[in-house]
């Protein structure tokens, strides 16, 4: 009962976050899930489907690409570099960087939501935990149990969480899994807004630093000029990135936009 009540408080603190919040909203939601659940990390995913048909077919990750995450306590540096590597290498046409069996698993899943544990049956962990894979992927860090979370917001789009326990902690339960999954399906439209804020419902690559930081002062109703101030930059300047904005969100304008942070339709990617 304790914690159904934690729930309905978790959805009241998130639908507290204005839009221009999204990320403050996503660090707000970790670290609620990692005391919920008394885990050790929460990351987020955001996964488009970037190729499709025969090309997807040939490709090593089905045509899926990470586009953008997040992680509650940040991965050693050393391990980063490494990941950055992984990434660039498996898009090679001969790459011989091996993916995992849960990436598999999650590609081939895509379009419904799902929640999974590490050792439900839905991968063969016998098999898993003797992978090169495993061995860089959680054992160098010290990950002995994960939950997979995956919210699709349309056909190539998944917004995807992993909550992690590391070391001797005791493994997820079948009652972690339904918590974390009541949770994270009540927040459709979070994870809509964390796509939104980084252009990804409606483009394959995420906005740079410095259109995300315009598109989250263009919500909160700040005059361009007001934002030419705190951006540092010319007035001349922050008009053609605001155009940039409206472009690739494909609005006529800042109501526009702002109605696609409440629930509006957006309209086909622009190819800007």
């Amino acid at each position: 009962m304790a914690k159904m009540a934690d729930v309905y408080l978790l959805w009241d603190e998130l639908n507290k976050f204005p839009a221009e919040k999204s990320d403050a909203a996503l660090f707000h939601l970790a670290q609620r899930l990692r005391s919920l659940l008394n885990a050790d990390n929460v990351k987020w995913i955001a996964a488009i489907r970037v190729l499709h048909g025969a090309q997807a077919r040939k490709d090593t990750l089905h045509g899926w690409r990470l586009r953008a995450s997040y992680d509650l306590i940040p991965d050693p540096p050393e391990y980063q570099k490494l990941i950055s590597w992984f990434y660039q290498r498996h898009t090679e046409p001969a790459s011989d960087v091996q993916i995992g069996h849960a990436t598999h698993a999650i590609i081939a899943g895509a379009g419904s939501f799902r929640v999974n544990r590490m050792r439900d049956g839905w991968i063969p962990w016998q098999e898993f935990r003797r992978s090169q894979h495993y061995d860089l992927h959680y054992t160098q860090l010290g990950i002995t149990d994960r939950i997979w979370i995956s919210f699709p917001l349309n056909a190539d789009s998944e917004s995807i969480f992993l909550i992690d326990r590391h070391g001797s902690a005791p493994l997820f339960s079948k009652q972690d899994a339904a918590l974390v999954g009541m949770v994270l399906r009540g927040v459709g439209e979070l994870h809509r807004r964390l796509f939104l804020d980084r252009g990804l419902l409606l483009g394959e690559m995420s906005l740079s630093p410095v259109l995300r930081r315009i598109v989250q002062k263009l919500l909160t109703g700040m005059s361009e000029k007001e934002i030419a101030v705190e951006m540092e930059q010319s007035l001349s300047t922050t008009h053609k990135y605001i155009k940039t904005i409206y472009s690739r969100f494909g609005v006529n304008g800042r109501a526009a936009l702002m109605a696609l942070w409440l629930g509006a339709k957006p309209k086909e990617p622009a190819d800007t």
